[in-house]
């Protein structure tokens, strides 16, 4: 017996193998229960009470328009625990009254309506109301996998429209509780063109796994494949996408970079099933930006994937571009470029941090390096009588400091309701910033006009003030007070 489909399938549900049977009735949800159990549970079953007494609980089913389940029911009463290749498992399934089709019969009628039993109200309901509301508690609260179980309408007593009208109702509520589960078609010959034709119908329409069986003559195989199916519909766990390094290491303002991350977050949202995984693949494939699109890893059984991207040699080179711009004309002007680059991240590398804190705090200092600290002549000192010799270095102290430096733009246009109604403009593109910085006055941007100011404020700091701004912080620096009165001139 192969009960690799169920052991995946339990594991994916944390070993909880609770399904929730629904649909219409006189579907077969019953004859589907019994076969399943007989062909999946009850072979793996040792202890002989045990056996019969869930044949004794497995729910009737029989031919015509009367309905045979008439109260929800759990199957077994208690869940069974299994040992499946060494997996331990609780099993339950749960059957449903399932939806009504009027031209059936034993539920009463509007007049004087049929009442159940449910295990959820402690009197008795209408059968009408007990359908409708032990659907929802069986997919909601009792189960996590679902199976809804139609028919062609190739058996019995009822046509294929009788179900169609129930799937209209129904499945759509199924989706709607966010509930894993799968379509089963319950049909004579599952073969058959027409058949087949109808399940791939049903699976385009709804966006759920289809399959057509025949629950009476039902084998393992079949049981498998059901089961296969459903581990599908579970959501993905863990999409991991994986990306040429040189693509990590670049911001999203380099365009292929933004690109490719906007194109991947685009098909992740259309898709969010295992069973999606190929689709996935295939719409990466389409984008045309990756040379191959490679299925790393598909666990069904906890529901983690993994695609590896690959790029060609022009998207390298596109990057390389991108980043040198005008700079990579020649092998010349390239190593040029990569050698002032060098030297760049040398001086960056020093005064990073500083940098950085003085982006958070307004001030930041950078630490000096050995290479750039310089031994001063050692001196003989005294201090209290006695003599030592004073060893001292001197090192430039990078001082980062940000400063709200600030500039208005004061343009004189006429009347103060002409001023008002420049001012209304611009209240009304204040939601955008980049519409106002465009805006022109006198033929110049209003960010050009802005930045020539501050510009000029920068260039007019006497070099004076510089020069006591610096001796102010080399005291601070250098003294051994803790509190320090500047006066600058």
């Amino acid at each position: 017996m192969n009960d690799m489909a169920l052991e995946n399938l339990s594991k994916r549900m944390q070993n909880d193998f609770y399904v929730g049977v629904v649909g219409s009735v006189r579907s077969g949800k019953s004859s589907f229960i019994n076969s399943f159990f007989r062909l999946m549970v009850l072979p793996d079953i040792d202890d002989e009470f045990l056996k019969h007494k869930i044949l004794d609980e497995l729910p009737q089913s029989a031919a015509g328009r009367q309905i045979m389940t008439v109260e929800p029911k759990f199957i077994p009463s208690a869940s069974l625990q299994m040992n499946i290749n060494d997996t331990i498992m609780n099993l339950r399934f749960v059957d449903c009254v399932g939806e009504i089709i009027p031209s059936s019969e034993g539920y009463g009628s509007d007049q004087e309506p049929r009442l159940v039993k449910t295990p959820w109200f402690d009197e008795a309901i209408p059968f009408k109301e007990a359908a409708m509301i032990g659907t929802e508690k069986v997919i909601f609260n009792h189960s996590n996998l679902g199976i809804y179980v139609t028919s062609d309408g190739s058996f019995g007593e009822f046509k294929r429209y009788d179900y169609e009208n129930i799937e209209n109702s129904l499945i759509p509520k199924m989706k709607d509780l966010n509930k894993p589960f799968v379509i089963l078609l319950n049909t004579k010959d599952p073969t058959k063109k027409e058949t087949q034709d109808l399940a791939k119908s049903l699976e385009d329409k709804w966006q759920v796994s289809c399959i057509a069986l025949n629950v009476l003559n039902m084998t393992k195989d079949d049981c498998n494949l059901l089961l296969s199916k459903a581990l599908e519909e579970f959501p993905i766990a863990d999409l991991e996408i994986l990306l040429p390094d040189y693509i990590n290491v670049v911001g999203d303002d380099i365009k292929l970079k933004a690109d490719i991350k906007a194109t991947i977050e685009e098909i992740e949202n259309k898709y969010s099933k295992v069973k999606d995984v190929d689709n996935i693949c295939y719409n990466l494939r389409k984008s045309n930006l990756f040379s191959n699109v490679k299925l790393d890893l598909l666990e069904k059984s906890s529901g983690k994937a993994s695609i590896i991207l690959d790029l060609d040699d022009s998207k390298y080179k596109e990057i390389i571009d991108n980043l040198l711009g005008e700079h990579c004309g020649s092998r010349a002007e390239f190593i040029k470029y990569l050698y002032t680059s060098k030297k760049a991240n040398e001086v960056y590398d020093q005064v990073k941090e500083a940098i950085v804190e003085a982006q958070q705090t307004g001030y930041g200092v950078s630490i000096p390096r050995i290479e750039d600290m310089k031994l001063l002549p050692p001196t003989v000192v005294k201090k209290n009588g006695m003599y030592g010799v004073k060893l001292s270095a001197k090192a430039p102290c990078i001082h980062m400091i940000a400063v709200d430096l600030e500039s208005s733009f004061t343009p004189i246009i006429g009347s103060e309701e002409q001023s008002m109604m420049l001012m209304e403009s611009l209240n009304k593109d204040g939601g955008d910033d980049k519409d106002v910085w465009d805006k022109e006055f006198f033929g110049k941007k209003l960010s050009d006009i802005v930045n020539d100011s501050m510009k000029s404020k920068i260039n007019n700091l006497p070099d004076k003030s510089k020069e006591k701004i610096k001796g102010v912080l080399d005291k601070i620096m250098n003294s051994q007070r803790n509190n320090l009165i500047a006066i600058i001139l």
